[in-house]
């Protein structure tokens, strides 16, 4: 028999029996079963999960809370429970185990995986306690069912919210993720097949990419993350014996911001970072990671995140043509990035990355570097691009001298030069622009004609926005972007402009105001309106990221903004000028980031003491410049130097 002639006819009564609604007797008949076999499930697992009480939880405000619930997991009938990070968020009093009679007993906390939002806590317990086993291996699949089980104060009977896996590999390869409602009250809980096998332990995670402060946020988004229960058993013992467990960390710079390119390759290894120490240098292309193949930076952050700090890596990368196996110990912290800067300033030709301005007094000046200088290569690795030479510099070793080769007059020479830390006071502007700025002739030798105000439209927002900048941006190239958010009630734009246009003259920088949608105050969402003026007005003036600030402009909430919108577009925007009277805002800070870097202008002085807001952020890398005010032609100039090499 011929099979195209048998294969279609079974095929169209497939079909057609799709098309057709089963009986409704036959659906009921499944939500029965359907309903029998997510309760059978939850009831496998019901007396192992616990009901846990923090008592004396004391708040940012000061104020003292009892009763911040969450769950955990009994995995060991001697009293081991799983918690999740939401034990330890904030300092308690006490800790208290509820078991479903409602019987309370203390526990405390053993030992935390930080990677992965677990806490292990020990109970004593009288009697064994109802535990679940944790299985060393599982196989989930995208699209099973995915039951989350919890528990609420006096209920009998523990909390379900069903949904499916919806995705594998979440969290850099640490996590499970799960379409089922999960709140509070289901963090440290299971997370279960149809079955009632035990795969995940539910978190409060969020995606890296998240910019809300609150964990718990993503319970109305339909995302939810568990931690794979396997990977929990393998570090158990581990965790047992009172040992932290925590990210490992590589320190390498990746050549393109964007993870999903296709690309490998290494801008800038961290001073003093394992990577450092495993011998990888600038241009090396990662193939492999512990033996998978990689071919996008993402790939490379889903296997490092499966490994943890004191993990030895094997990375195969590609050198000059060569395979070379190297081998990495990830760290649990590397040196807080202290961004770095030599004092040049350069472009980007078909041919070479080429120098266009040098900072008086700087290590390149001080190095013989000169304005048209070709720049070949820095520590004998080839430059192959000005942004590879911006990270490599940004994240050099200070107490290190680099050798830099550059081309001039047709002749190849080598420079020695150090860097020196971004940090500190405001810098003077590069050679071919300071004279005149200090004559105070610059502003004549624009003249007014040349640069006008222009308005921008953003469609499907009620902010407006308005620029200043030269009527033929090929004549006269802009040297920067500071966008300027106007405070409430300031809704006259083109009349803010007023004061910037002469100091935006002389310094060759564009400047845009930028209103709130409300006139009575800014919100965190409009952000995103912000960096897409970056990102429209970028784009018309023809610069990068490195050239563009933003600030506020005379009281507190438009600073505060100009954080947000800095620290959420980090993608179109370098840095940020702020006050330091000011009301922080509500931000998950996050290290700064060697691909993306940001700085801080604060107008503080030299030997000012920084305001309490602003304490933590070296410590977290961001540098911070103080430029003593926030007068026009001060701001303009530092946006000038935020191109600096």
């Amino acid at each position: 028999m011929n099979t195209y002639t048998s294969f279609w006819p079974a095929l169209c009564c497939a079909m057609i029996s799709l098309l057709i609604p089963p009986a409704a007797g036959a659906q009921d008949s499944f939500l029965d079963a359907e309903t029998a076999a997510i309760q059978a499930a939850a009831e496998r697992v019901a007396e192992a999960v616990v009901r846990i009480e923090l008592v004396g939880v004391v708040e940012a405000e000061g104020e003292v809370r009892a009763d911040a619930p969450s769950v955990g997991t009994v995995i060991d009938p001697e009293g081991w429970v799983i918690a999740s990070s939401q034990v330890t968020a904030q300092p308690a009093a006490s800790i208290l185990i509820v078991k479903s009679d409602g019987s309370r007993q203390a526990a405390r906390v053993v030992a935390k995986d930080t990677s992965r939002e677990l806490v292990l806590l020990k109970t004593e317990s009288e009697t064994p306690m109802a535990a679940v086993d944790l299985p060393t291996e599982i196989s989930p699949v995208v699209g099973q069912y995915a039951i989350a089980v919890g528990r609420v104060a006096g209920a009998e009977r523990p909390s379900i919210s069903v949904g499916i896996i919806s995705a594998l590999g979440r969290l850099k390869g640490r996590a499970l993720q799960t379409d089922a409602r999960v709140s509070p009250v289901y963090y440290g809980g299971p997370l279960l097949d149809i079955h009632g096998r035990i795969v995940g332990i539910l978190v409060p995670a969020m995606p890296d990419a998240a910019g809300a402060d609150e964990k718990a946020g993503w319970y109305d988004a339909g995302i939810a993350f568990a931690i794979p229960v396997d990977g929990i058993a393998k570090r158990l013992e581990t965790m047992k014996a009172g040992n932290d467990i925590h990210p490992g960390l590589l320190g390498i710079v990746a050549s393109s911001s964007d993870p999903f390119a296709a690309d490998t390759k290494i801008d800038a290894v961290r001073p003093r970072s394992p990577a450092d120490r495993a011998g990888l240098l600038p241009n090396d292309e990662i193939t492999r990671v512990a033996g998978v193949p990689v071919s996008h930076h993402y790939e490379i952050r889903q296997q490092l995140g499966r490994f943890d700090a004191g993990d030895e890596v094997t990375l195969d990368v590609q050198r000059d043509g060569q395979t070379l196996e190297l081998k990495a110990t990830l760290a649990e912290t590397i040196p807080p990035l202290e961004l770095q800067a030599v004092g040049l300033y350069a472009s980007q030709t078909e041919q070479a990355v080429q120098v266009t301005g040098v900072q008086p007094d700087s290590p390149a000046a001080e190095a013989g570097v000169a304005v048209g200088d070709q720049l070949v290569q820095l520590d004998q690795q080839r430059i192959e691009s000005l942004d590879s030479l911006r990270k490599r510099i940004a994240t050099a070793d200070p107490e290190v001298a680099m050798s830099l080769s550059l081309l001039r007059d047709e002749q190849q020479q080598t420079v020695e030069l150090r860097s020196v830390a971004v940090a500190g006071p405001l810098a003077a502007l590069p050679v071919e622009q300071s004279n005149a700025a200090e004559d105070g002739e610059a502003a004549d030798a624009v003249k007014p004609g040349d640069w006008t105000v222009a308005d921008l439209t953003l469609p499907d927002v009620a902010n407006q926005a308005f620029y200043y900048a030269p009527k033929n941006t090929d004549q006269m190239p802009p040297r920067g972007l500071l966008l300027v958010l106007l405070d409430p009630g300031q809704q006259k734009t083109s009349e803010a402009l007023n004061r910037w246009q002469a100091d935006a003259r002389a310094l060759g920088v564009v400047v845009a105001v930028v209103t709130p949608a409300d006139e009575r105050r800014w919100t965190p969402g409009e952000a995103d309106v912000v960096g897409r003026v970056a990102t429209q007005l970028s784009k018309r003036m023809g610069l990068d990221r490195a050239s563009i600030g933003v600030t506020g402009d005379q009281k507190g909430p438009s600073f505060a903004m100009a954080l947000v919108a800095a620290l959420t577009e980090k993608e179109v925007i370098s840095g940020v000028a702020a006050i330091g009277e000011l009301k922080p805002p509500a931000i998950r800070l996050r290290e700064n980031d060697p691909e993306l870097p940001l700085q801080l202008a604060l107008a503080i002085t030299a030997d000012a003491e920084l305001p309490g807001w602003a304490g933590v952020l070296p410590k977290i890398g961001y540098p911070i410049v103080r430029t003593s005010n926030t007068q026009p032609r001060t701001l303009l100039q530092w946006v000038r130097t935020l191109s600096r090499l």
